[in-house]
C-alpha cells in the first residue's frame, strides 16, 4: 500500500476531521476563519517551498532562471495586446516570472508566490461561498492541489482567476469579470473556455432541464463532436509545457471510468436536491449552472482524457462549492450525514488511488518529497 508524504497525509486527515465538525455542527456556526486560514497557510508552505516536486518543476525552474530573463518586456507587452509575437508562453506568466526574477530571489520564492496566489485565491472563494468551507477544501485537494498547484502552475494561476471572477458573476459586473478572465487568459490560454460562464450562470434551470441537458450530452459522447473544433482546441496549449504531464495523461486515461462515476454522482445530487439548494443557498443557481456546464462538456469530450479534465477544469472546479452546499441544504439529517460520509470514503479511496498511480511520478511520497524548510 502506497502512502503520500506525512505532510500531505496529516493535511487530509485534518480536513476530514474538521469537515465532520462542520457537518455535525450545522450551517448556523461557520468554521472559524483562524482555523481555516491556518490550514490554508500550511497548504501554501508545503507546496510553495517544495523542492523538485511536481511533474513540470524542472521545466518551470529552467524557464525562470534561463528563459524569461532573456525575454524583453516589450515582447510580453505585444503578447498582452494580442500582437504577433515569437514568445510561446502566456504573457502574464512571463511578466510574473520576470518581475520576481528582477528582485534577485531564487525559484523557490517564485513557487511560494505562486502558491500564495493560487491557494489563497481559491480558498477565499470557498470560505465566502460554501456553507462548509473545510469540506470544500477537502474536495478540491485531490487531484487539483497536487496536479495543478503543485505542478502545472500556469493553469493553477489561470483557474484561480476564473474562481475569483465568480464574485463579479454574482454582482453582474461584467467589466470586472472580463478583467479577471483577461488575467486568467494571460496565465493559461485554456481558460478562454470559461468566458461564457457569465451568461450561462443566469440561464433558468430546474431539475428536469438539468437532467435533459446531461442526458443529451451523454448521448452525444460517443460521436466526438468536439473534433469539429479541434483546430481551436489545439491552439489552447492544454498539455502545458513539457512531457512531464504525460504521466498525468496516463493517470487520467486509466481513471476515465472513475471520473465517469464521479460525474454521475454529481449529476444525481444536482437533479435530486436542486429545489432545496436553490431555496437555502445564496447564488446557488449561478454556481450550479457553471458546474452543470462542466459536466456536460466532460461527457462531450470524455473520449479525450486531456480535454475532458484539464480543458473544462475551470468549470468542474465549482464542484467543490456546489457539493458541500447541496449537503448543507439537505433537510434530512441522516441523508446529510450519509452523503457527507460517502464523500469522505470517496476521498480516502481517491487518496490511495492517487498515491499508487501518481505518488512516485509527482514525488509526493515519503522517500521523494522534499521541502526547502527542512531539507537541502
Amino acid at each position: 500500500m502506497v502512502f503520500l508524504h506525512p505532510v500531505f497525509t496529516i493535511l487530509i486527515l485534518t480536513l476530514i476531521f474538521y469537515s465532520f465538525v462542520e457537518v455535525n455542527r450545522g450551517v448556523e456556526s461557520k468554521t472559524s476563519k483562524y482555523v481555516f486560514w491556518a490550514i490554508a497557510s500550511y497548504m501554501i508552505i508545503i507546496v510553495g517551498y517544495r523542492n523538485y516536486v511536481g511533474a513540470d518543476y524542472p521545466v518551470y525552474q529552467g524557464m525562470y532562471n534561463q528563459y524569461f530573463p532573456t525575454i524583453d518586456f516589450g515582447i510580453l507587452f505585444d503578447k498582452m495586446l494580442f500582437r504577433e509575437s515569437k514568445v510561446d508562453v502566456e504573457w502574464m506568466y512571463g511578466m510574473l516570472n520576470k518581475l520576481v526574477f528582477l528582485t534577485g530571489v531564487p525559484f523557490k520564492d517564485f513557487t511560494l508566490i505562486s502558491a500564495i496566489i493560487t491557494i489563497s485565491g481559491k480558498l477565499s472563494v470557498y470560505y465566502k461561498n460554501s456553507q462548509y468551507p473545510i469540506f470544500s477544501v477537502l474536495l478540491f485537494i485531490i487531484p487539483a492541489y497536487f496536479i495543478a498547484d503543485s505542478g502545472h502552475m500556469r493553469q493553477a494561476l489561470g483557474m484561480t482567476f476564473c474562481m475569483l471572477s465568480f464574485q463579479f458573476i454574482k454582482e453582474r459586473k461584467i467589466w470586472w469579470y472580463l478583467l479577471c478572465l483577461y488575467i486568467a487568459f494571460g496565465f493559461h490560454k485554456s481558460t478562454i473556455v470559461f468566458l461564457p460562464a457569465y451568461w450561462l450562470a443566469i440561464i433558468p434551470m430546474n431539475s428536469s432541464r438539468i437532467l435533459y441537458a446531461l442526458l443529451v450530452c451523454v448521448i452525444l459522447s460517443p460521436f466526438q463532436i468536439y473534433n469539429s473544433f479541434s483546430g481551436f482546441l489545439d491552439t489552447l496549449n492544454v498539455q502545458d509545457v513539457s512531457n512531464g504531464y504525460n504521466g498525468y495523461i496516463n493517470y487520467e486515461s486509466s481513471g476515465s471510468s472513475f471520473m465517469d462515476g464521479l460525474m454521475l454522482v454529481f449529476s444525481f445530487l444536482l437533479v435530486t436536491f436542486d429545489k432545496a439548494a436553490c431555496q437555502k443557498i445564496y447564488y446557488y443557481e449561478y454556481m450550479r449552472n457553471i458546474l452543470v456546464t462542466g459536466i456536460c462538456l466532460y461527457f462531450i469530450m470524455r473520449s479525450n482524457p486531456v480535454f475532458s479534465t484539464r480543458l473544462v477544469g475551470s468549470y468542474l472546479g465549482f464542484a467543490s462549492l456546489v457539493v458541500p452546499n447541496i449537503v448543507a441544504a439537505m433537510d434530512n439529517k441522516n441523508t446529510k450525514k450519509m452523503t457527507h460520509l460517502f464523500f469522505i470514503a470517496f476521498m480516502i479511496f481517491y487518496y490511495f488511488v492517487f498515491a499508487k498511480y501518481q505518488g512516485n511520478a509527482g514525488r509526493f511520497t515519503p522517500d521523494k518529497y522534499q521541502n526547502f524548510l527542512w531539507s537541502n
